[in-house]
């Protein structure tokens, strides 16, 4: 059983569900393992895979379609279960330790043009609050952390308008720093890094400059520290006092309000923690925290309360 209520701001759960040949027999996260370790609120992905292993694939926008309808069936089989629309959603699951709640999110929308706000107002009566303009590829939104140069396009502005008239949260995950820096211009409200680490102690660009993470505090955003080995360590293998180091590090820069959980459990293809393997591997997380000196209060903010400020902030 984990220690505290969760909020895990990013994780890939119906990419591990539905592709296990990608995963063998090891679960990083399931439904029962979100309920057994009391994640509350998971903002979990609809990230497509077509056949033609193209992300610019015109199938792409059936396949979040079809994540959203099969994520929306298990809420509405399951009375334990609920999408999360609005601030009164994410209080309701808090309040009530048998609730569990999912944030429909959409890692990198890359087959989109002017002509198709109708398809999001649709994908948004059906729940869908949270998108992530970029995964690592450019799109015609803007710049993913494979291209240093592209920034937010003309159409990458009128969505950021779209998504905050909408009160939805704009996800600066896998955002080059262009991008990161044009929207962050523009945007009104706290800033949310689902899952990202500090480039200081890892030097990728998937992490973030400290300059980045002050800028995230100042606006009263939050950062959620991840899981996936290459981003902790570059590589080298990875223990929980790793991924500790980066709490520490966005800790000393941001303050602890503004820092949270992004696993990014579900999704880790490239080398998982050792001692961080699954979401029923979080108790070991907190007893290095608090070998460090971290009190109850300071570890509750980072497991979920810190993100329940910012998407009560955000949400409607």
């Amino acid at each position: 059983m984990n220690l505290f209520p969760l909020i895990d701001l990013h994780e890939d759960l119906l990419l591990h569900l539905n592709y296990r040949q990608w995963y063998g027999d090891h679960y990083q996260t399931s439904f029962e393992m979100l309920e057994r370790n009391d994640a509350r609120i998971v903002v979990a992905t609809a990230f497509p895979v077509p056949q033609s292993d193209s992300y610019f694939d015109p199938a792409t926008n059936g396949l979040i379609q079809k994540d959203f309808a099969q994520y929306n069936a298990h809420c509405a089989a399951n009375k334990n279960w609920r999408v999360i629309r609005t601030r009164g959603d994410v209080d309701a699951v808090l309040g009530e330790s048998s609730q569990h709640g999912i944030l429909l999110h959409i890692e990198g929308l890359n087959v989109v043009n002017d002509t198709d706000w109708q398809r999001l107002q649709t994908w948004y009566e059906q729940g869908w609050r949270s998108l992530g303009i970029v995964w690592n590829l450019t799109n015609p939104l803007g710049g993913g952390t494979k291209d240093v140069a592209t920034g937010l396009t003309t159409l990458g502005e009128k969505m950021i308008a779209w998504l905050q008239e909408h009160h939805m949260i704009v996800d600066f995950a896998h955002m080059n720093e262009r991008t990161f820096w044009d929207v962050a211009k523009i945007i009104k409200g706290p800033i949310v890094v689902s899952h990202g680490n500090a480039r200081a102690l890892c030097n990728n660009p998937r992490n973030y400059t400290d300059e980045q993470l002050r800028h995230v505090a100042k606006s009263g955003g939050v950062v959620g520290i991840f899981f996936a080995r290459t981003f902790v360590t570059g590589g080298a293998p990875a223990t929980v006092a790793h991924v500790a180091d980066h709490v520490d590090h966005l800790k000393n820069v941001m303050g602890i309000d503004h820092v949270a959980l992004g696993t990014d459990f579900g999704g880790i293809i490239t080398g998982l923690v050792e001692g961080l393997e699954s979401l029923d591997c979080m108790p070991a997380f907190w007893t290095e925290l608090a070998r460090r000196g971290y009190t109850d209060d300071m570890m509750e903010k980072i497991a979920y309360r810190n993100a329940a400020r910012t998407l009560r902030a955000i949400l409607l």
